[in-house]
């Protein structure tokens, strides 16, 4: 399998999104690796090392789970990590959902992170999520885009009382014409201490 860096992700409070073509790995110059060193171009290589064939898609460092199309409105495709001990070598600090099953369907990727407790406004904001998603079709991986991002807090008002914490975010804008994705995240409170978190794709294109 050939690897190419796609978009780097963006590490802020707002969504980034790019897609680009096959993953191929490209010889780097030592300019390169002085000028590109930044905490976008690592996190972005460690995603992309996430589509090797020898990522284990098990807990708790990641799952593998088929599509269900609903008959009408939307559904997840999606696997939750038992605690924040996600991590391997060729996914480091990432939770890995394989769905497969998609049969050219669209689908659209999110990351979600788990509290382990009732979130308030300044435990929101200090949530990091971030994550990364990718298609399989004709033998090759495409990017379909990354997310780096904080917990954004929803004040109190008439649909939410006591304010509410969005903690799913989702990665793109979805796709069609592939037969699986892979899906990876992370989250950790404080910016620290890594959480459970939930990815993997919403399936259907209207509501009921």
């Amino acid at each position: 399998m050939r690897f190419m860096p796609t978009a780097a992700l963006v590490f802020a409070a707002s969504l980034a999104t790019a897609c680009g073509g096959p993953l191929e790995e490209e010889p780097r110059t030592a300019d390169a690796d002085v000028a590109g060193e930044s905490i976008a171009s690592q996190e972005q290589a460690i995603d992309e090392s996430c589509v090797s064939p020898s990522v284990v898609l098990a807990q708790p460092d990641g799952a593998a789970v088929t599509a269900v199309f609903p008959t009408c409105g939307y559904q997840d495709a999606s696997a939750a990590s038992t605690d924040g001990s996600y991590d391997q070598t060729d996914c480091p600090h990432r939770f890995v959902t394989e769905v497969t099953g998609l049969a050219g369907n669209f689908a659209q990727p999110f990351v979600e992170v788990i509290p382990a407790s009732t979130v308030n406004e300044s435990a929101c904001k200090g949530v990091a999520i971030g994550g990364a998603a990718f298609g399989y079709k004709n033998g090759a991986w495409y990017g379909l885009g990354s997310v780096s991002t904080t917990g954004t807090w929803i004040p109190p008002g008439l649909f939410f009382p006591n304010g509410f914490c969005v903690l799913r975010f989702n990665i793109g804008s979805g796709g069609t014409g592939y037969s699986k994705m892979r899906v990876t995240g992370f989250g950790a409170a404080l910016g620290v201490f890594k959480t459970r978190v939930r990815t993997g794709v919403r399936l259907g294109t209207s509501s009921c």
